[in-house]
């Protein structure tokens, strides 16, 4: 089957609704909307609903559909998960920390990389928590 569309859209996570804007969008290049919504949604059910995923759906000529999802990106899993904390020195100076919890990085390191051992994948976040100054807590 031949390509026929090629398109992309954001939709929140578990958020895809057969009535307009999207069924108009999807209904004018005829793929059937009531489909569509009912395998995102099951698709990302999982997902908290503020995410706003980039949605990839590719229309043949005999109007079936594929899609795929862009994941978010891990800066914007740790905005979403880490916390501050104001903390006195012995001098008495305030400073600020900002921090991740455990349980949420290793949340975090399952969810974006999924193929690697929990080893690699928490190896490979740590370096994204050290760049931008933030600690992990227990």
């Amino acid at each position: 089957m031949d390509i026929i569309t090629k398109l992309t859209i954001y939709i929140r996570a578990n958020g895809a609704q057969n009535g307009p804007p999207l069924g108009t969008i999807l209904g004018n290049i005829g793929v059937n909307t009531i489909k569509f919504c009912k395998e995102f949604n099951e698709y990302t059910k999982d997902l908290p609903d503020y995410f706003r995923l980039k949605v990839n759906i590719i229309v043949t000529e005999n109007k079936n559909f594929t899609f795929t999802t862009d994941l978010p990106s891990i800066g914007f899993l740790i905005y979403l998960l880490k916390k501050e904390e104001e903390i006195k020195d012995s001098n008495g100076n305030l400073s600020i920390i900002s921090y991740i919890l455990l349980e949420d990085f290793l949340k975090i390191a399952r969810f974006k990389f999924p193929n690697y051992t929990l080893l690699q994948a928490t190896k490979m976040l740590k370096g994204s928590l050290r760049s931008s100054n933030i600690i992990i807590k227990i």
